[in-house]
């Protein structure tokens, strides 16, 4: 088993140092902190030697790791975690991951150093292997919106291509056929399931997808305004696109009424999550709702289950998406 010592060496530091980081006890500047937390996790250290943060260890502490909170969608997902935190009586400590891997790391690291044993985590960035080595020393680890077969009944995840079937269906049920498909530009499951549900509805209804008519771009307001300029200068006449987030579809939404394209008869807009400013946009955005909230609750429920050592009941673990029509949507059939 490693000691302080081999973490010390390993991270170039002293032991007092490693002390420090373990402990929290005073400011340790951030790139050493890195350097430690990552010898911590090569050695598992944290795990098996960090006897402080074992003793703070007392059942009332939830963690959560989320994306950017500024993101209205982690808003919602915290907000279910937290509705949950207060039912149950226990102290809530949330730390963001910033969609980076290695800070995604450090947050876990930070968590369960400060005693948090349930945890909720939405990672975009940690490998599989990372997610199942902490899984692995953190029994009531609980992954939301990702699903691992190894660790499957701690997963609670989206039927994602499903939804985005169902959205691109809507679209084609309205007449369109140039169907442009605006995805993120992330290594992560849901583009890679969001996108096998777009093809797989434009297979069923006999189009073919050239290569251009999928679009990739930072899944902001700003990734919206991008792919509306590749769209635009990509010379094919779209008549619609299906988007990988809401705000995304406002980034669109904005862009295109600059430019005077008539929303929605020139180009209709089918977003994904189902945010609360969808409604009050202009047109009013059809999209699907994504139950992140009753997910985030189920999470919370069953990282609390598990610390308590409770075997929760068997349950099916995948949530489904709903359409939400309003007013993004032109029918040219």
């Amino acid at each position: 088993m490693a000691t302080m010592k081999d973490v010390a060496h390993q991270a170039g530091v002293s032991v007092a140092t490693v002390s420090r980081v373990i402990n929290n006890t005073a400011y340790v500047e951030p790139g050493t902190r890195e350097r430690v937390e990552k010898a911590m996790r090569e050695f598992n250290y944290h795990r098996n030697s960090a006897a402080l943060a074992l003793a703070k260890r007392c059942g009332d502490m939830l963690g959560l790791l989320t994306g950017n909170l500024a993101d209205p969608f982690f808003s919602r997902l915290a907000r279910g975690v937290e509705e949950i935190a207060r039912k149950k009586g226990v102290k809530l400590m949330v730390c963001s991951g910033g969609h980076q891997a290695e800070l995604e790391k450090s947050a876990l690291d930070f968590l369960i150093n400060q005693g948090c044993e349930a945890i909720v985590a939405h990672t975009t960035r940690m490998s599989d292997t990372d997610i199942l080595r902490y899984a692995a020393h953190t029994p009531a680890l609980v992954i939301v919106n990702r699903y691992l077969p190894a660790i499957a009944n701690r997963c609670i995840w989206l039927d994602n291509v499903s939804a985005s079937q169902t959205a691109t269906h809507y679209l084609i049920q309205n007449g369109h056929r140039k169907i442009a498909c605006v995805t993120a530009d992330l290594p992560i499951d849901d583009r890679k399931l969001r996108l096998e549900g777009y093809y797989s509805a434009m297979t069923h209804a006999g189009i073919t997808v050239p290569g251009n008519w999928v679009i990739s771009a930072p899944f902001d307001e700003k990734g919206g305004e991008l792919a509306t300029e590749k769209l635009l200068s990509s010379g094919i006449n779209f008549t619609a696109a299906v988007t990988f987030n809401d705000v995304m579809a406002a980034g669109m939404m904005r862009a295109l009424h600059q430019r005077k394209i008539n929303l929605p008869e020139q180009l209709s807009i089918v977003g994904f999550d189902d945010i609360v400013p969808a409604r009050y946009l202009y047109p009013s955005l059809t999209t699907v709702h994504y139950p992140i909230e009753r997910m985030a609750r189920r999470a919370a429920n069953l990282a609390l289950q598990l610390n308590a050592q409770k075997e929760p009941a068997p349950q099916m673990n995948m949530f489904s998406a709903e359409l939400v029509i309003r007013d993004s949507v032109f029918s040219i059939g």
